[in-house]
This record gives structure tokens, C-alpha cells and sequence, in this order.
């Protein structure tokens, strides 16, 4: 086998190689690095013996690291981690014209492992032993994990109980292929703040023999658990989680305190999965909005309410829409919670609902957007725009989408004030920022 060297480092932390003037992407190797690499017709790679590394290189604290497609970054300090990603945000502003210097350096993590509230593994079978894992990187092959270092560490021994109980109680792991077998994945959520924990089985059918044995066993070993739930997936689809579900022990549910307010958590729903960043974040949010005493503020994809009833203590009416129904009704119960009597929700597509509230000439003082990886649907744009709200705070988790997105406020007479990157993600390439926009 051939020996390559990696001649630069990629937005992803992927080394970059040239092969027969093509660009390969190979994780786990360094600028400079020489390795035996193994090349897919992706575009990636995969080192198979590293020849010569790197002054730079620190050692993974994980030992399936190499293997594992969950981080990206273990092989890199934290410290340039951070610097990687606050240039990454930088890079993409001068590249879409925009100055560079509004991108303020990444707020990091003291302790950046352990950190992820939610944890899903995929379960498997191997030579008839049980494993929970996540896909190699580039790949449909499970990795088995027993400690995965950027998850919450109750979560992963919680997971390995139930890979235990499952090989003494003789029941199946979900085989895709074939199409046999019970549980797909175990999804764990935890909440240190409240002393909560949800564990959620997905199951490829309703019927779950020895589940009443399987619940008490597990509840034996971690009391801890304050609720379990089976959720239903018979379909074939990537997505983790089915329609339906039914609960087994508690409330189905979790809580949550952030800032001080109380969330309600149902499985289905979105949360952040890293509660002490999320707080920087949100704090960084009112800390740029300004908002006052007079203000409405307007929130696209709301979710289960947590930027908007924060917001609402400040201003004279908050108003969210979200399309996820589940999120909606979590969203009016952790309003009434906290007492926010001047927030009203809305399930609705976030552009239909636009339309509607910009023909009806309604007002907002500020737009709060929180959207998915792809950013905000152009219809969505343009209704902001002609609503002209006097703020707009856009949180965001890809700053490609970020940057296209602001070109058009831009456009339309909004003026970039700051960039805020926060490291929700440490060990990843992942990057989320919180942006203001003002009208000129």
C-alpha cells in the first residue's frame, strides 16, 4: 500500500490528500502526517497505518476514536479546536463579503467531554453478543462503544445495562437486513439540573415480550431513572424515532431548568444537547437583542418554547410557531409552568403562518430564528424582510447556510452588528453562532 501525506486540514478536520489530482478527505490525519490510506470512491479516506504524525497531535481520549464517525477532533488540542472553528466563522464571512472582524472568538467549554443530555446508539448483534454503538465514519458498520467521552457518562452505563439485560433475557437486536429481531436503539436523555433521566426503547414492533421484566430489572440497577417509554418504528428510514409510543415506567417525559425556567421534555421533542452552552448562548441572545419593556418579539421554529418564554419576562408579547406538533403542546405547558401569561404559541409552518401575519399587517420588534441545518426557507426570508422587524437574532448550527441566509438581509437593508460562535460540540467540526441583524 502506497504512503500519502496530508497537505492541508479541511472545514470538517479531515487531512487533505492528492491522489491522481483528485481531493481526498481523510479523517484522523494531520497536515504533514504520512500514512497508509485507504481510498473509497466518496471522496474519503481512511489511514490504515500512520508512518509519520505530527508534533501537534495529542492522544484521543477515546480508544475507538479511529473507527467511530461521533467526533471528528479528539487528535486535535481543545485550544486550536476552537481557534479552527472561530477562523472556519471568519472565513466564511469574508468569503460571502462580510467583515470578518463582527465574528467575535468562540466561547468554549472548561470541560469539553461528557457533555451531550441526549445519547441514541444503535444496537446490534456480533457473534451473538449484544453491542450499542454509532456508524463508522463514512460507513453502515456499527462501532461498539461501552463509554462514548462526549455523552453524559449515566447514559452510557445505562445503555450497557440494557445491552446486558438484553443478552441474558434473550431478546433481539433489529436486523435491517433481514428484517428480524426487536430493539433498534436505546435513546437515553438526562437532566442533571432536575436529577432526571429518560430512557426511550425503539422497537420494530409493538409487541415487546418480557418487557415487564426487562423495566424492572433495569430499574433495579439505575433508580436513577425517573421514566422509560417504547417507541415504535417498524419503518425503513434513518430516522431514530416512530409515532408511536407508550409508556412503561414515570411520565413519559423529563424536566429541565435553564436560566432558572422549568422545561417539560417529551421524547420526540428538540432540546439543546449541551445545557451549559446552550445557557451562554441564550444569555448571549438577550444580551444582543436589547429587548424592551414594549417590544413583541416573534419566534420562528420555537420548538418547545425555551428562547421564547426567556424573552418573554423582557417584552410585552412573544409569539412562536413550530410545526412539531409534540414540541407545541410542551411548548403551552412549560409557558403555563413558568408563569409567561404574555406567550402564545402557534403549530403552524412558519412561512403560511408569515404570510398570514404580514398580510394582516401585524408587527414585530424583533424575529428570533432558530432553524435547521439547511437554514431558513427563502418564502421565510423574504416575509421577514417585509415584515421589517427593527432586530433580527438568528441562532444558527452551519455557517454556510448562515452566511446565504444574511446575504439576503443584507440586501434588504440589514446591517450585520455581531457574530457570536459557541462551542456546542466540542470534538466535532459542528459550529453554532448567535448573529445579530439590525435595520439600517
Amino acid at each position: 500500500m502506497d504512503v500519502y501525506e496530508a497537505t492541508s486540514l479541511s472545514d470538517k478536520g479531515y487531512g487533505v490528500v492528492i491522489k491522481d489530482k483528485q481531493k481526498f478527505y481523510v479523517p484522523n490525519l494531520l497536515p504533514g502526517e504520512k500514512a497508509e490510506i485507504r481510498f473509497f470512491k466518496s471522496g474519503y479516506g481512511k489511514v490504515e497505518r500512520l508512518i509519520e504524525s505530527s508534533m501537534k497531535r495529542i492522544k484521543p481520549k477515546c480508544p475507538r476514536f479511529s473507527d467511530c464517525g461521533g467526533c471528528m477532533l479528539q487528535h486535535i488540542p481543545y485550544e486550536k479546536q476552537l481557534e479552527m472553528k472561530t477562523n472556519l466563522v471568519r472565513s466564511k464571512m469574508h468569503q460571502s463579503g462580510f467583515d470578518e472582524s463582527l465574528c467575535l472568538p468562540i466561547i468554549g467549554m472548561k470541560e469539553p467531554f461528557f457533555y451531550r443530555n441526549k445519547v441514541q446508539m444503535i444496537i446490534s448483534e456480533k457473534d451473538r453478543k449484544i453491542m450499542s454503538g454509532l456508524f463508522e465514519e463514512n460507513t453502515h458498520k456499527i462501532v461498539n462503544i461501552d463509554k462514548c467521552v462526549i455523552q453524559d457518562d449515566k447514559a452510557n452505563k445505562i445503555i450497557k445495562t440494557c445491552r446486558d439485560l438484553m443478552q441474558l433475557q434473550k431478546i433481539k437486536p433489529y436486523d435491517e437486513d433481514k428484517k428480524t429481531g426487536l430493539v433498534r436503539y436505546i435513546f437515553v436523555r438526562t437532566s442533571n439540573e432536575a436529577k432526571q433521566i429518560l430512557v426511550v426503547i425503539v422497537t420494530s414492533e409493538e409487541t415487546f415480550p418480557g418487557r415487564n421484566n426487562f423495566v424492572k430489572a433495569l430499574r433495579e440497577i439505575h433508580p436513577e431513572i425517573t421514566s422509560i417509554v417504547q417507541n415504535v418504528n417498524s419503518r425503513s428510514t434513518s430516522v431514530v424515532l416512530g409515532d408511536f409510543e407508550r409508556v412503561l415506567f414515570g411520565q413519559g417525559r423529563i424536566e429541565d431548568v435553564l436560566l432558572g425556567k422549568k422545561y417539560t421534555i417529551s421524547p420526540k421533542t428538540f432540546y439543546q444537547v449541551n445545557h451549559r452552552q446552550t445557557e451562554i448562548m441564550y444569555k448571549k441572545a438577550l444580551e444582543f437583542a436589547k429587548p424592551k419593556q414594549e417590544d413583541i418579539v416573534l419566534e420562528l421554529y420555537s420548538g418547545i418554547g425555551t428562547i421564547g418564554i426567556l424573552f418573554a419576562e423582557y417584552v410585552k408579547k412573544v409569539i412562536g410557531v413550530e410545526l412539531n406538533k409534540e414540541s407545541v403542546k410542551n411548548a403551552i405547558m412549560n409557558a403555563r409552568i413558568n408563569q409567561a401569561k404574555n406567550i402564545k404559541f402557534y403549530h403552524e409552518d412558519a412561512a403560511e403562518f408569515l404570510h398570514d401575519y404580514v398580510m394582516q399587517e401585524y408587527k414585530a420588534d424583533i424575529v428570533i430564528v432558530d432553524p435547521p441545518r439547511e437554514g431558513l426557507d427563502r418564502n421565510v426570508v423574504d416575509l421577514i424582510i417585509k415584515l421589517k422587524p427593527e432586530k433580527i437574532c438568528y441562532l444558527s448550527c452551519n455557517p454556510d447556510s448562515l452566511m446565504n441566509d444574511l446575504a439576503f438581509f443584507v440586501k434588504a437593508n440589514y446591517q450585520i452588528k455581531r457574530v457570536q460562535p459557541v462551542d456546542m460540540f466540542p470534538q466535532t467540526y459542528h459550529v453554532e453562532s448567535v448573529s445579530l441583524l439590525s435595520l439600517k
